[in-house]
């Protein structure tokens, strides 16, 4: 068993960044998959180097997230290998395993990637956290300003030398080109790239934490703000960026306290069986009609366990109640599906996943039909769950 939720997994973002010469990553061609790459055992390398503006570009795991890592690395070992600038020793990917494994003195492997210059190596983290799962909106945009800025700054990459002219110039315009890999407009991009920007000098004068709270939505602050904190950061001092910091996360947290106010006292309770329906919140968008139950209640808010992933503070108005014959036999189908998932994952295997999302839905989770049961203990026979 690997890694469950979107902790800090090697998965389909790695694989795709060996297709061809990808953002300075040299690729082997004889290397036909993943499992080709050579691997290092843990004791023919020496302790990795940990690059404070890589280790940053990656957002932290929750406490909760956390401690679930923790847990399967004791349980299960560290089944997927860590991502190692070639020649450099830097680590690239695997953070939060590494320093688990190396303070429980748990056995890693490590793969190896040769890349040709820091703003390659930034580029290929940004891109393979872009191709992980539940990242905040805050997040894609953070990071794909990131690819945008190092790709343009990258003159290897951008451009094209000895031109017939004798003059260097763009071969590509980086915005277009990501805009069509991201599926999105080069005016986002360069918004992106403007948001960055910003995001770095907050960070800079007032610490990498106010960063990470940015992006994991919970300062309170909208793109505006930030864009212009950052902007007395840089004209003014650091006290008055500070200053007008406090001042709106003061006035944001009066507007929630109205909000809280005004809402109706929670009507769930522990081990309610619920469906979820996002409405109008887009974090809640991927989990709509999947039915969870509810682990912890607070005044406003309810804390809830999938079949796949925990959610903390869900609004009461987007868990509806779901029909259950029992809510204790649909706590354990729960616990069935949250077994298998984290197999399927680390086997990347579609079909499978497929299925999951499924009976993560289905109409009574507590009384599977007879082929639903005969498909969920397929799986489990399958990845040998007992």
């Amino acid at each position: 068993m690997t890694m469950i939720f979107n902790t800090d997994q090697y998965q389909q973002p790695f694989q795709q960044s060996y297709e061809g010469d990808w953002d300075g990553v040299k690729y082997d061609p004889t290397w036909d998959e993943p499992d080709d790459i050579p691997e290092i055992p843990q004791n023919e390398v020496s302790t990795l180097t940990i690059d404070p503006e890589f280790k940053n570009l990656i957002p932290p795991l929750s406490t909760e997230e956390k401690s679930q890592l923790e847990a399967n690395l004791k349980e299960f070992g560290c089944l997927d290998p860590l991502i190692v600038w070639q020649h450099h020793n830097i680590l690239l990917d695997g953070h939060n395993r590494y320093e688990i494994c190396a303070r429980e003195h748990i056995l890693y492997k490590v793969v190896e990637i040769e890349i040709a210059s820091r703003e390659a190596a930034i580029c290929w983290i940004a891109n393979n956290q872009l191709g992980r799962r539940n990242i905040t909106p805050e997040v894609g945009s953070y990071l794909r300003g990131k690819r945008y800025l190092n790709l343009k700054g990258d003159r290897n990459h951008n451009l094209k030398q000895n031109s017939p002219n004798g003059n260097n110039f763009l071969s590509v315009d980086v915005a277009q080109s990501l805009a069509k890999e991201y599926k999105v407009t080069d005016r986002t991009i360069r918004n992106d790239a403007q948001f960055t920007n910003a995001l770095d000098t907050l960070a800079q004068s007032l610490g990498e934490e106010l960063k990470h709270s940015i992006l994991a939505r919970n300062s309170g602050l909208t793109k505006k703000d930030i864009l212009s904190l950052a902007k007395v950061v840089d004209q003014e001092r650091k006290e008055s960026a500070q200053k007008l910091l406090h001042s709106k996360q003061n006035k944001s947290d009066i507007v929630r306290q109205i909000k809280d106010k005004q809402r109706v006292l929670n009507p769930h309770h522990v081990g309610e069986v619920c469906r979820i329906m996002p409405k109008y919140e887009p974090d809640l968008r991927q989990f709509s009609g999947c039915w969870c139950i509810v682990c912890q209640i607070n005044p406003h808010s309810c804390s809830i366990k999938t079949w796949k992933v925990d959610l903390e503070t869900v609004k009461p108005e987007h868990l509806e109640r779901a029909y259950a014959a029992s809510e204790d036999a649909a706590s354990q189908n729960c616990i069935r599906l949250r077994h298998i998932v984290s197999k399927v994952e680390s086997d990347y295997e579609p079909t499978h996943a497929a299925v999951l999302e499924v009976l993560g839905k289905v109409h009574d989770p507590s009384s599977l039909t007879p082929k639903q049961e005969r498909i969920l203990a397929f799986l489990e026979a399958e990845y040998s769950i007992s």
